[in-house]
């Protein structure tokens, strides 16, 4: 194997080895984690690029990187599935944040207006003039 091949199965390996870590991350919920390895791994998608066109590959060097670009888009759409639950989740409790914002504001509500409607001969119930 050439110095250029060679090139190009350490950066797909070092590919496969930041998908690996992504999904473990994704695993953990670690979203800083995720996308500082995207950036890398956008970096990296170009450096392929570019060496892959750069080379005249043999058939079987050529079947060697398609299996491994295959198994590559399976684990990716794995990590895309696993976001879109994450993201879901996120959304799902920002929901119910929402609804317990709006409950709180309506509790709210009801003792402000509480200490208004409250009063006898110029005092309030609460001991207020």
């Amino acid at each position: 194997m050439t110095l250029s091949r060679r090139r190009l199965f350490v950066l797909l390996g070092a590919y496969e080895d930041m998908t690996e870590r992504e999904s473990s991350a994704l695993r953990r919920g670690d979203i800083d984690y995720v996308l500082a390895i995207q950036e890398r791994k956008a970096r990296l998608t170009e450096s392929l690029g570019m060496a892959r066109r750069s080379l005249d590959l043999s058939s079987d060097d050529t079947a060697a990187l398609n299996e491994r670009v295959r198994t590559l888009q399976a684990r990716e759409m794995g990590n895309l599935t696993a976001l879109r639950e994450q993201m879901a989740q996120v959304r799902q409790s920002l929901q119910a944040i929402g609804q317990a914002v709006q409950r709180s504001r309506q509790v709210r509500r009801g003792y402000s207006g509480l200490g208004a409607g409250l009063r006898v001969s110029g005092t309030s119930v609460l001991g207020q003039a």
